[in-house]
């Protein structure tokens, strides 16, 4: 039975208003488990308030998210939400996307770049099922 969109954005927001939000990067879909994710970004806060939640059951990333210079990190492709800035769960996942919506990709030039997640790239949508 699929779920409503009113059910749809109480999901979301109960992720968004979970507690403190961590962004890692991924070279693949992380999933549930924590995989694929790139050690050399590490981890940046992320501002996925309440107050960021649409009526379609969604919630983004309203600023930028920067990564400190560290190692060289090269297509990372997809996204996890952790629950602590080491450590910690993935609270979700998904990929990268561009202000239109496709897939995206971030990488740094070189070690001294910061590494850039623009706005809006980290979607967190909650399907309505079927």
């Amino acid at each position: 039975m699929p779920i409503t969109a009113a059910e749809q954005n109480r999901a979301v927001l109960a992720i968004a208003g979970a507690g403190d939000d961590y962004l890692a990067l991924a070279t693949a879909d992380p999933t549930a488990a924590g995989n694929n994710l790139i050690a050399a970004a590490g981890r940046a806060e992320l501002d996925l308030g309440r107050e960021n939640a649409d009526p379609a059951g969604a919630v983004k990333n309203l600023a930028a998210v920067d990564f400190a210079p560290t190692a060289l990190v090269e297509n990372a492709t997809h996204f996890a939400i952790m629950t602590a800035a080491g450590g910690g769960a993935v609270r979700a996942w998904g990929r990268l996307v561009d202000d239109q919506g496709q897939d995206a990709t971030v990488s740094q030039q070189s070690t001294d770049d910061i590494l850039r997640v623009p706005a809006g790239a980290v979607v967190i949508r909650i399907p309505s099922g079927a």
